[in-house]
C-alpha cells in the first residue's frame, strides 16, 4: 500500500482510538483506558495486520472475479459450438474478446497484489 494512503489510514485509526480514550476517561472506565493505551502502543503491528488482511481480501475477491470471467467464457464457448447463426456467432466472439480483456486486467491486479 502506498505511503500517503497508509499514513491517512494510520492517522484515522489513531484519531479514532484517541476519541475512544477520551470517552473512556469521560465515563471513568480506567480498565478500558488502559486497553486503549496498549492498543495505541502497538499501533504499527495492529495496522500492519489490518493492511495485510485487506490485501488478502482484495486478492481473494480478484480471484473470484477471475473465476467468474472464466465461467462466463466457458458458457459463451458452449454457445458458440451450438450456434449456427452468423450474427449470434459474431456477437459471442465480441463477448469473448471483452471477457479476455477483463481477465487480463484482473490478472495484472492479482500480480500486483
Amino acid at each position: 500500500m502506498t505511503t500517503p494512503i497508509l499514513t491517512k489510514l494510520t492517522q484515522a485509526w489513531v484519531d479514532d482510538y484517541l476519541d475512544l480514550y477520551n470517552y473512556a476517561k469521560h465515563i471513568g472506565d480506567t480498565e478500558w483506558q488502559q486497553q486503549i493505551i496498549e492498543a495505541l502502543s502497538q499501533k504499527d503491528i495492529i495496522i500492519q495486520n489490518q493492511v495485510q488482511e485487506m490485501q488478502e481480501k482484495l486478492k481473494q475477491d480478484l480471484w473470484k472475479m477471475f473465476d467468474a470471467v472464466n465461467r462466463n467464457m466457458l458458457q459463451i464457448y458452449e454457445e458458440l459450438r451450438k450456434s449456427q447463426d452468423i450474427k449470434q456467432v459474431e456477437d459471442l466472439r465480441k463477448q469473448v474478446w471483452e471477457l479476455k480483456s477483463q481477465r487480463i486486467d484482473i490478472s495484472r491486479k492479482i500480480r500486483r497484489s
